[in-house]
């Protein structure tokens, strides 16, 4: 009788361990709870958008849809394109409509209204790749249902900016022609990324523009300028030509051909959107960079030497903002010791030879093993603060590299 009670339990532990693992799999199946999370409950989250075609948004919806969604039990809901206030309200309205327990945004047009409208209908709100103004993080950071933001901060905006200028300037090239994005819009990101091109020319040239020369001088200057800029020698370096705004007209275009086209100019500088710009109108002995995305196209550029300069996101840099929202959604929210909200910053992976581009669009485009995996993040699941700050603080393309060993 005992020896079949050792054998009984001895059958029961094996069917255990076979179980144990059947039912796992990465980050474990629909219906099971890994560190914390309870996958037995879909989750719709709504993502608002302002760019649904551009490839930075659709690298960004790949690693939700295709990554992200297929690992956790949620679901996510795309707004259409949105281009004002009034549109991401009603946007807003259809996903509470549609029962989402949060809202992941990429539009800025009025933050602070979709924050509280949000808030008012219980529903968690989230920032992802940007920032609040300090302003507007002191209003909304005690408050429970706002999440927080993950995204380069206005000073990694400006580095980005002054280090692609510097990459050139310790070459030796004096002689530059910049397209500053939207900064004739008032763009916060555009405006610093150019602040910080200046500043590292102000820097070489032993000079200053507009009578600023560091970064706090420079962004009142640009504002003094009301954000329209113009060439100007800076020292013995020189802002050949300055192209700002997205009209896409003929006169547009034209500005653009001539900035290239002048036989002084030996660099272009793009704070956004370099291959739709410059990249048409380059000379062969030009130098390109960019502040953009990492996409086909650009690691094409780069190994055809269109483009040398790469500061780009990279998709899955998205990752840690969905679990903190999955984490104030399950109850566990990520908050500072006082309790606030996050604020946290996350920078670019520079590539600056097209082995270094295809080697981190490989990995930003993968939908099976992306810079950020359910295991990585899983280990995130209603972290202590501090904790989740190193973790998004280690970002660069070998920090995370690292984080996978």
């Amino acid at each position: 009788m005992k020896s079949f009670k050792k054998v009984l339990v001895l059958l029961l532990s094996l069917l255990m361990v076979v179980s144990m693992f059947g039912c796992s799999k990465e980050g474990g199946e629909s219906g099971q709870k890994t560190d914390g999370i309870d996958d037995s409950k879909n989750v719709k989250i709504g993502v608002l958008v302002a760019d649904a075609t551009g490839a930075e948004a659709l690298a960004f919806r790949s690693y939700y849809e295709n990554y992200i969604q297929k690992q956790y039990n949620v679901t996510f809901m795309y707004s259409d394109e949105l281009s004002d206030a009034a549109a991401e309200a009603s946007a807003i309205d259809n996903f509470i409509a549609n029962n989402c327990k949060a809202i992941i945004s990429f539009a800025s047009a009025d933050r602070p209204a979709q924050i509280r409208k949000c808030a008012e209908n219980k529903v968690y709100y989230a920032v992802a790749t940007g920032t609040l103004s300090d302003d507007e993080y002191k209003e909304f950071k005690d408050n429970e249902y706002y999440v927080g933001a993950i995204g380069p901060d206005l000073y990694t905006e400006f580095m980005a900016g002054y280090n692609m200028a510097k990459h050139y300037l310790d070459q030796g090239f004096t002689k530059f022609a910049v397209f500053g994005g939207a900064t004739p819009y008032y763009v916060d990101m555009h405006i610093y990324r150019t602040a910080g091109i200046l500043v590292a020319m102000c820097e070489a040239g032993g000079g200053d523009y507009n009578g600023a020369k560091d970064m706090g001088q420079m962004i009142g200057a640009i504002y003094g300028m009301n954000c329209q800029l113009a060439p100007a020698k800076i020292g013995n370096v020189e802002l050949v030509s300055y192209i700002g705004g997205y009209d896409f007209d003929d006169a547009w275009f034209g500005k653009l051909a001539e900035a290239a086209n002048n036989p002084e100019t030996e660099v272009l500088l793009a704070v956004g959107s370099g291959l739709d710009t410059f990249a048409a109108f380059k000379r062969p002995e030009q130098k390109l960079g960019t502040v953009d995305s990492y996409t086909a196209d650009a690691v094409k550029a780069m190994e055809a030497g269109t483009l040398d300069y790469l500061a780009g996101k990279f998709s899955a840099s998205i990752g840690p903002i969905f679990m903190a929202t999955l984490s104030a959604v399950q109850g566990k929210p990520i908050r500072t010791a006082n309790g606030e909200a996050l604020a946290l910053s996350q920078g670019y992976w520079v590539a600056t030879s097209a082995d270094q581009a295809k080697e981190f669009y490989s990995v930003d485009s993968s939908t099976t093993d992306p810079a950020y995996t359910r295991p990585m993040l899983d280990k995130y699941f209603g972290a202590a603060y501090d904790d989740f700050a190193a973790f998004v603080g280690a970002y660069s393309y070998e920090e995370i590299q690292n984080l996978k060993k």
